[in-house]
């Protein structure tokens, strides 16, 4: 039995890609899902998996948590990723690729069409702090000092550019204390925190936001639904993640390799980016998506906006807890 850690919410097209893999490899699949990147982590750490997905901005944590082990190219079908997708600044760590690349997506501005008609062309993330959608949007705790750090970094008004909060402590510290004062003073404008998709789609369904600190996919799933929303990349560029396999140091690596390799076929990287709403990584993959997905990439992401992608930066283990203690100061001052 194969043993996966994956992202809850996408039970259903999950299910359809374990249940091809098996029937093509015979290999039995049992699924446990979890809401965020922290959570994966902490359940790796306590419980027992052969592969998990985190992105490639938490694979240094991984390993210095000795969770993971190096893969095998050949054995993965590594090849057959899209070269605009290895990462190899990420997925390689001391010489060994610990990271198979299999989905990507963004974190821009979701809307709704009918009560925020945002214009796209040249759209800022300051637009999600505009007084007129006060106590109408929706963000995550951490990621909020993403969208406002960048969008402050384009104003001029952070002590040091934003990438250097990756880099170095200090600088992290001096530009959160200038990012966290910021959303305290618009604290007002928050009305729900969200933290898995699903959150994401129900702040949007219940009325209560019609703008939001959004994943592409969860705005291409209320899409799917037939409510009346969009993404938009924004003039900063669109805040993006690649999602990965991981081997766990203690899996079999026979079967768990096999998984990455069917899911690195052009046929199993359409599938399991289907179940996502995401972006596959596979070369003929994109080709082979639902034509309802073609088509809202091609309208969130146009050329100019594939050009200004912004790729999330390595979060070591010293950022990710002083993130945690903002994003909780954070969420008091919404909760008052």
């Amino acid at each position: 039995m194969l043993r996966i850690l994956g992202w809850a919410g996408y039970d259903t097209g999950l299910r359809r890609a374990f249940d091809s893999f098996t029937r093509d490899t015979g290999i039995a699949v049992s699924f446990k899902g979890v809401r965020n990147q922290d959570e994966m982590h902490h359940v790796a750490q306590t419980e027992a998996f052969d592969i998990a997905c985190p992105t490639t901005d938490r694979l240094a944590s991984w390993l210095d948590s000795r969770l993971i082990a190096p893969l095998d190219e050949d054995r993965i079908g590594f090849a057959r990723i899209d070269p605009a997708f290895h990462a190899d600044a990420h997925t390689v760590i001391q010489g060994r690729r610990y990271g198979s690349p299999n989905i990507w997506g963004g974190a821009g501005i979701g809307h709704h069409r009918d009560h925020a008609p945002l214009d796209p062309a040249g759209l800022s993330l300051m637009a999600l702090f505009d007084p007129a959608y006060a106590g109408r949007l929706t963000m995550r705790e951490d990621t909020a000092f993403v969208a406002a750090g960048r969008a402050l970094e384009a104003a001029g008004q952070l002590p040091y550019p934003f990438d250097d909060s990756y880099r170095f402590e200090d600088r992290m510290i001096a530009n959160y204390d200038v990012i966290g004062a910021f959303l305290a003073d618009h604290a007002s404008h928050v009305a729900r925190f969200w933290f898995s998709e699903e959150e994401g789609m129900d702040a949007f369904r219940s009325g209560a936001c019609v703008v939001g600190y959004s994943w592409d996919t969860t705005m291409a799933a209320l899409q799917r639904e037939g409510f009346p929303s969009n993404f938009i990349a924004p003039i900063e560029g669109t805040n993006c993640y690649l999602q990965n396999f991981v081997l766990s140091a203690k899996a079999d690596p026979g079967p768990a390799q096999d998984w990455i390799a069917w899911v690195n076929t052009p046929q199993g990287s359409a599938q399991y980016a289907t179940a996502f709403g995401a972006n596959p990584t596979a070369t003929g993959a994109r080709a082979l998506l639902p034509a309802q997905d073609q088509s809202f990439f091609a309208a969130s992401y146009p050329a100019e906006a594939l050009a200004k992608l912004w790729w999330q930066p390595e979060q070591p283990l010293w950022f990710v807890k002083h993130r945690g203690e903002y994003a909780r100061r954070y969420r008091m001052a919404v909760e008052g």
